[in-house]
């Protein structure tokens, strides 16, 4: 895979206090060489006297860090051109702050990375009186970069009739197709599929770590999650895994199929392909979509895979296709089979020791597995509830593809 690592400065937004942390001491060094990071516990020989520079390790599927880790000790490793990325409307505010008041709480007050919260041009630059509440509520020596997602790529594209498609907006809600009345929701998918990697603010960054307003970290996260992924070469990281609601796709796999075949892409083999996305019907060879995906409004992620060429091709062909308006494709399933296509399981982490909660969907770890450091998850139901009351996704037959997910693991086990 090809990665396009080119850093540029930004030339849209403004920075409040954007610090890079210093070089480490040789005290800092001697801590971290005395007390190596616990991911790297299987690799005692990166840390002979005297220290090598940190390789990267080779690919593999990597398990889930166990227990609390010392964060005295893992604050003080290098950090990685990394960012907290959040796209936002104003009248999300309230239910930004106590994200944001979660989020600091669980992870970033340790690690201190930077925050780029970023508007639609529909919605334009934020208010100063939003900026000021957000500020408030962060600490003082929080890095903060404000924008504006760039117009040209929020917009019907100028090949299609905006009167037709707005037509087929309606049609689409009339049917039943959840939210494609919205058309600022088409574009913020098509946006998320892979404009987004492209926006100036972001072209110093190497990782972004996706939050939105309204969800909950449950467990105390003591270690760093993109140096955790740089080292051990993942380029994705996700927390819940269920099925599309497939009325919103239903030519999206047809179209990566096609594109696949003309490209000369191979899928025969790879475990997130075979085991998690498709399935096959009997003993036909015909292969349909499972819907599976990992969720997107938790997501940790390569910046370069997603600006890398095969992956700008494959969403450039997405949309020619038209698809992002013609019927509302997600951000999550396309992310999904793209990672399929482009990567394997061995490159795609699973956060399990990561509580999360968004909307009426849980996730937190049980306590048999070690996993989780700190957790004080909400009371929520292991058995299927109606829909609006929090309940056990991991467990919910009606949406949890964990299952497929643990035998595309099994698999290169």
């Amino acid at each position: 895979m090809a990665y396009n690592s080119r850093s540029l400065s930004p030339k849209r937004g403004s920075t409040r206090h954007l610090d890079r942390p210093p070089f480490p001491s040789p005290s800092v060094v001697l801590l971290t060489y005395l007390n190596p990071s616990p991911w790297l516990s299987n690799h005692p020989a990166i840390f002979l006297r005297p220290p090598p520079p940190i390789p990267s390790l080779s690919t593999s599927i990597t398990p889930p860090v166990k227990g609390c880790q010392n964060v005295e000790l893992t604050r003080l490793e290098s950090r990685e051109k990394a960012a907290i990325v959040l796209l936002l409307r104003e009248k999300d505010l309230d239910d930004l702050l106590p994200t944001l008041k979660n989020f600091e709480k669980r992870f970033n007050a340790a690690f201190r990375y930077p925050y780029v919260f970023i508007s639609s041009p529909d919605e334009g630059p934020f208010s100063p009186s939003f900026r000021s509440s957000v500020l408030a509520t962060l600490p003082p020596n929080a890095a903060v970069e404000w924008s504006v997602v760039k117009k040209e790529h929020w917009r019907i594209p100028e090949w299609m009739d905006e009167e037709v498609v707005r037509r087929g907006f309606k049609d689409q809600e009339e049917m039943g197709v959840q939210y494609a009345g919205r058309e600022g929701y088409h574009h913020m998918i098509r946006w998320y599929s892979g404009l987004w990697a492209r926006e100036e603010v972001l072209q110093k960054y190497d990782w972004y770590w996706r939050l939105e307003p309204g969800v909950r970290f449950y467990c105390t996260i003591t270690y760093d999650p993109f140096r955790f992924m740089a080292l051990h070469n993942k380029v994705y990281g996700f927390v819940i895994a269920i099925v599309e609601n497939m009325n919103t796709i239903p030519t999206l796999f047809s179209t990566i199929k096609k594109y696949a075949q003309r490209k000369g892409i191979k899928t025969e083999g790879k475990a997130l392909w075979e085991e998690f996305l498709i399935k096959k019907q009997g003993g036909s060879k015909e292969e349909e979509y499972t819907g599976c995906h990992q969720w997107t409004n938790f997501e940790i992620g390569d910046l370069r895979f997603f600006r890398s060429a095969p992956y700008q091709e494959l969403f450039n062909e997405l949309v020619a296709a038209g698809g992002f308006y013609t019927e509302r494709w997600g951000d999550a399933p396309i992310r999904s089979l793209a990672l399929g296509l482009l990567t394997d399981v061995d490159q795609v982490h699973y956060f399990e020791d990561f509580a999360y909660q968004h909307d009426w969907f849980m996730h937190c770890p049980t306590k048999k597995t070690g996993l989780g450091c700190d957790c004080q998850c909400p009371a929520y139901s292991k058995d299927p509830l109606p829909k609006n009351e929090l309940t056990d996704v991991d467990n919910d037959w009606r949406f949890s593809c964990l299952p497929r997910w643990r035998r595309a693991t099994e698999r290169v086990w």
